[in-house]
């Protein structure tokens, strides 16, 4: 059985945070109030990233590696002046807004499988560790080889950007992603890049985030179904209203 490996990409609050009605978007890249709340969900501490992360972090520790890819920009730095001229300041390294919802960077060190990955551009691979952590976790698999779950934003850019990375740098065979836990501020690109991941790429692409789980660890998902926050049922799609779970 290949380990498991999810990554969440660029889950932090200048990208995906929920803001009012009337309050203005933290900066250009954020993917917009009623994506950041599909995402998110109307309480956070019980939605779809919630519900995921819930799991995630129940499985036994040694079955799953757990890797926070996030934006970490220095703005003395003279490589990223070309970057943040385009795109706009953004996740400046230590500022509130690149912290990771929920606040799950606070339990990272705490945690032997869950790792930080620190990306000052559009490739997460450059000047990074991640392939660093991709071949210490395939030398730990039982039979060599990992099963990599991404999640988060942009849907048409980096989570775009990695997945391709990961079949082509990385040599994962086993990829795959899922629409209900995924977003951009254009609900069109979204599925378009689904779309192009599936046919080009051929990740596998769930629509629910049960299904999503029970890819990446067959038969884990009832183990804590039990136990999950109170909020959307593991069977939420993208479309159609959120299944309430009864109290």
């Amino acid at each position: 059985m290949p380990k498991t490996v999810l990554i969440t990409q660029c889950l932090q609050k200048d990208f995906v945070q929920p803001v009012a009605a009337h309050d203005p978007l933290p900066n250009a890249l954020h993917v917009g109030r009623s994506e950041a709340v599909r995402l998110m969900g109307h309480d956070p501490q019980a939605g779809p990233v919630a519900q995921v992360m819930f799991w995630a972090r129940s499985q036994p520790a040694d079955k799953i590696e757990i890797l926070h890819s996030r934006d970490w920009h220095d703005d003395g730095d003279s490589r990223l002046l070309e970057h943040l001229d385009m795109f706009g300041h953004h996740c400046i390294a230590d500022s509130e807004g690149a912290r990771l919802v929920l606040d799950l960077d606070d339990e990272v060190a705490e945690r032997a499988n869950e790792h930080v990955v620190d990306c000052i551009a559009l490739n997460d691979f450059e000047d990074t560790d991640l392939s660093a952590h991709l071949d210490r976790i395939r030398k730990s698999s039982e039979d060599g080889k990992i099963r990599v779950g991404v999640i988060g934003v942009w849907t048409e850019a980096k989570v775009s950007f990695l997945c391709y990375d990961l079949r082509t740098r990385g040599h994962v065979e086993q990829l795959a992603t899922c629409s209900a836990l995924t977003a951009s501020a254009s609900r069109a690109q979204h599925f378009n890049a689904l779309d192009q991941l599936k046919k080009i790429l051929g990740v596998e692409v769930f629509d629910t985030i049960g299904d999503f789980a029970d890819w990446m660890r067959p038969g884990s998902v009832a183990e804590v179904l039990s136990e999950r926050p109170k909020g959307y049922a593991p069977e939420m799609r993208l479309t159609g209203d959120p299944v309430e779970l009864a109290e």
